[in-house]
């Protein structure tokens, strides 16, 4: 049997492409998502074992043990291991954050002791030379490049140190070094300091994160470790723990991932999804193959061939197809990840990146890959058993309601599709998504079950609306279901993948529809623009901009850095602004919040409820103030006067009147300015400065909105976390729903992909199987067109009525999906992507209909004498 499954791969071997090209990409996707776990982890052991790559040893104190709460690594235990014989250096590792000042903004950073052993050193020096005084810093190199920093420079710097005073002195750069890529540093910039200027951020008690070690030529580890715990036990630390380098590595790694990989078991569903349609692909392939290999297996049990040996052979044949494709697979798989790492590897952000093909991954690829393939073929083996001699085979009989199969098929998917309907019903009306989750998969499930029921009658019901365009599609139509099981097969394959995309689709723009719709009746407006004076004068230590506004009488505060006419229409001129509302401040409410006044034309433009506008002698509060009146006073020494409330949809809104309501306050004065009043406590604290609210124009995507953000920020002189508002936070939130659709969608694209090889495949098989008939129809006056003509509209129904399918039931599940999850915290807003479904059902359609052409022309070529004459 070895040899005649041989023997037929090689003479069918075109038979047997469609199950190649399956099994090689699934079990490509298997291995390359094992690939991104194992590359991950290589490359944070990599960013994050950047610390300890030049010490010998990393003392510092034993997190899974009991502590008390006094101990800490500090000066007394640095120089207790300092004193070490034996060692020859020591560094502490530790950080502080702060804010620098510099001519474009104020931004966060990490700051460090410049270590003072060069060879312990994290970082190289680029261009400039080590901090030594007090007023010296460094910066990396990337993000002195970002913000256009170089040696020479003076920035601001400003801390709250461990005294809980305020550090705040101007630096001039000494040098660059080049950025680490340890993630606990973040996105922030790093500077380094001099170790004695590091002590003012300190304090005379330091805490230190760990202790870099050096170790003297000769000595040795073990040792040295014991003697460092010794002594970092003799100075009050009960738990120390001194490992190498590379130890110290994989402990933080296991910490830094919490011991989970839930990106790797995200990843990982797809893979088995991209598995289960190939398994489709797969099983579908072999049952045609021996019902097509009618004549040969019958005559090979009349020459005397056993059951169990046509079985083995079909199994031969499985095994030497899985293990080839898997191979390929695993291949395939490696030649991506390398691609991708190495472009990763080239951003400056990801530089330390890394392939890693761990053996699991190439085992796991190639035993699921093989296993898979001979799963899948099993059931068509079976059926090769049952051959007789001198028997006319024919493909398995369909599972109906008439056969046993059938209707235990019937009673579970019922079963499933209801209970699991219910279920999912229950999660999106309890907005509980593990419920939903589950419901909707049982009831997929239990659909899937039910599809050789329903499958095959849709797609004759569909063929029928093209019965009377002629003969070729009325032959199509009945083609197409002439063999329900490969039809099912083959429908159900592009029926999972559709559900899938269309599912994710869906609910991504309900959620980010609803999300938009959430954010609008919180955020009152796109954007808001903070004085800078708010945050303290001189913050930072950079100068701070004059306003144009003047300070209202009761004004107490210089008129320094706020924000004015002057702002506002710099602002109204930045491309992408609609319009623009200045808000100042007129007095407190009786709960201390500030009132502000504006136009009341500028309001209708800006806000994202025109109608909120209060009417004169109305006052707009948050949706939680539950008074119907609120008392506002201009001053300490001024009457209250009692405005009526108008409820807004937002939670937090600061108290909100128009110019004229603002005019009959008692001793209210115009002006843009700050205003100072006394507290309850009798200290004094400053009510408010003037606010920019900013309507963004219309049709901004969210790059966009944020490139705004920015670019009102470095108009107005203010920092990036002064420019707030609904926009922003909805360009984020859509940003990252765009982002993980477009990674969703492009895994479930494999499974798409994977089910349109099952397409051609059939027809390819189709076609083989139904030489004899296409000859006979081309004798009978079918021409060669009206022949191509009949395949392509074959893959048309096929595919079509599955995509259709998979559309209406994606959107089913979309929807509730979406209302399980989110539901409990907005409120739903129906919004179906009627363009991506449109491209979902026009991408499956012509790609069965190109996945028609090579098996349409091969049939179209043979001639009728040359197809009769076929056995």
């Amino acid at each position: 049997m070895l040899s005649l499954a041989l023997a037929n791969l090689r003479t069918y071997s075109r038979r047997f492409i469609a199950v190649t090209l399956a099994v090689m990409i699934g079990t490509a996707f298997l291995s390359a998502t094992l690939m991104v776990n194992s590359s991950a982890t290589a490359s944070l052991e990599r960013s994050i074992g950047e610390a300890y790559q030049h010490a010998d040893l990393v003392a510092g104190i034993d997190a899974d043990q009991p502590t008390t709460d006094d101990e800490a690594l500090g000066t007394k235990q640095l120089a207790a291991v300092a004193a070490v014989p034996g060692v020859a250096a020591v560094e502490p590792q530790t950080s502080t954050g702060a804010r620098i000042a510099t001519g474009t903004g104020d931004y966060n950073a990490v700051v460090q002791p410049f270590a003072a052993d060069a060879q312990l050193r994290t970082t190289a020096m680029a261009p400039g030379h080590a901090p030594t005084g007090g007023s010296q810093v460094t910066v990396d190199e990337k993000h002195a490049t970002q913000y256009g920093l170089d040696t020479g420079d003076t920035v601001g710097v400003t801390a709250s140190t461990a005294d809980g005073t305020v550090l705040d002195y101007p630096a001039t750069i000494t040098g660059i070094t080049t950025s680490s890529n340890s993630p606990f540093l973040g996105s922030n910039l790093q500077v380094a300091v001099s170790p004695d200027r590091y002590a003012d951020f300190a304090g005379a008690d330091p805490y230190y994160e760990s202790l870099l070690v050096r170790l003297d030529d000769g000595t040795d580890p073990a040792a040295a470790t014991g003697a460092i715990t010794d002594a970092l036990r003799g100075h009050g630390i009960s738990s120390p723990s001194v490992m190498t380098a590379q130890e110290r590595t994989v402990k933080d790694l296991a910490s830094f991932t919490g011991g989970q990989d839930q990106f790797t078991g995200i990843l990982l569903v797809f893979a088995l999804i991209a598995l289960v349609v190939t398994g489709l692909v797969v099983m579908n392939t072999f049952a045609v193959l021996v019902a097509q290999r009618t004549r040969e297996l019958a005559l090979l049990r009349t020459l005397g061939a056993l059951r169990v040996q046509l079985r083995r052979s079909v199994l031969i044949e499985a095994l030497v197809v899985g293990v080839v494709s898997s191979a390929l697979g695993v291949l395939l798989a490696i030649g991506v990840m390398a691609s991708l790492v190495g472009y990763v590897s080239t951003l400056p952000e990801a530089s330390f990146a890394v392939l890693s093909v761990s053996p699991a991954s190439v085992i796991a690829g190639l035993v699921v890959g093989t296993l898979m393939t001979l799963i899948a073929a099993w059931a068509p083996a079976r059926r090769a058993m049952s051959v007789a001699p001198l028997a006319a085979l024919r493909p398995a009989d369909d599972a109906s309601v008439h056969s046993r199969i059938g209707k235990l098929r019937l009673v579970f998917g019922v079963l499933l599709a209801l209970g699991g309907g219910a279920l999912l019903a229950f999660g999106a009306v309890s907005h509980n998504l593990l419920v939903g989750f589950f419901g909707g998969l049982l009831s997929f499930i239990g659909i899937l079950m039910l599809a050789s029921l329903f499958l095959p009658g849709a797609v004759r019901g569909v063929g029928r609306l093209f019965g009377g365009t002629g003969v070729p599609a009325k032959l199509a139509s009945l083609n197409a279901v002439r063999n329900p099981g490969r039809t099912t097969a083959t429908a159900t394959a592009l029926l999972i993948g559709v559900t899938l995309v269309s599912m994710m689709m869906v609910g991504a723009q309900t959620t980010k529809q609803s999300f938009g719709a959430e954010l609008g009746r919180n955020y009152l407006v796109d954007f808001t623009v903070d004085s800078p004076a708010a945050y303290g004068e001189n913050f930072g230590g950079a100068p701070l901009p004059e306003s144009s506004g003047e300070a209202g009488s009761g004004a107490a505060a210089p008129a320094k850095a706020q924000l004015g006419e002057k702002q506002a229409r710099q602002a109204a001129a930045v491309d992408g602004v609609s319009d623009v509302a200045l808000l100042t401040p007129v007095g407190v409410d009786s709960d201390g919040q500030t009132a502000y006044a504006a136009d009341p034309a500028d309001l209708k433009k800006v806000l994202n409820e025109p109608g909120l506008v209060p009417a004169d002698g109305e006052i707009i509060v948050g949706q939680l103030v539950e008074k119907k009146t609120l008392e506002v006073r201009t001053s300490d020494d001024a009457s209250p006067t009692a405005l009526t409330t108008k409820h807004s949809k937002s939670d937090i809104t600061a108290p909100l009147m128009t110019l004229k309501t603002a005019e009959q306050l008692d001793g209210y004065s115009p002006g843009a300015g700050s205003r100072e009043y006394t507290a309850a406590d009798g200290s004094t604290s400053m009510a408010a400065y003037p606010v920019l609210w900013i309507k963004a124009a219309p049709g901004l995507d969210s790059g966009q909105l944020q490139d705004l953000g920015k670019t009102l920020a470095a108009e107005l002189r203010v920092s990036d976390y002064q420019v707030a508002g609904g926009a922003l936070e909805k360009a984020l939130f859509t940003q990252v729903i765009d982002t993980l659709l477009l990674v969703v969608s492009g895994l479930l694209a494999v499974a798409v992909f994977i089910a349109l090889i099952g397409v051609a495949n059939t027809l390819s098989l189709s076609v083989l199987e139904r030489t004899r008939e296409s000859a006979l129809l081309r004798a009978l006056g079918l021409t060669r067109g009206q022949l191509r003509g009949m395949l392509a509209l074959e893959a048309v129904l096929i595919a079509g009525v599955a995509a259709l399918l998979g559309i209406l039931l994606g959107t089913t599940y979309g929807v509730l999906g979406a209302q399980s999850a989110v539901g409990s915290f907005a409120a739903i807003t129906l919004s179906l992507p009627w363009a991506q479904l449109l491209l979902v059902l026009g991408v499956s359609v012509l790609a069965a209909l190109a996945a028609s052409i090579v098996p349409a022309r091969r049939a179209a070529r043979l001639s009728p004498v040359e197809g009769l004459a076929n056995e």
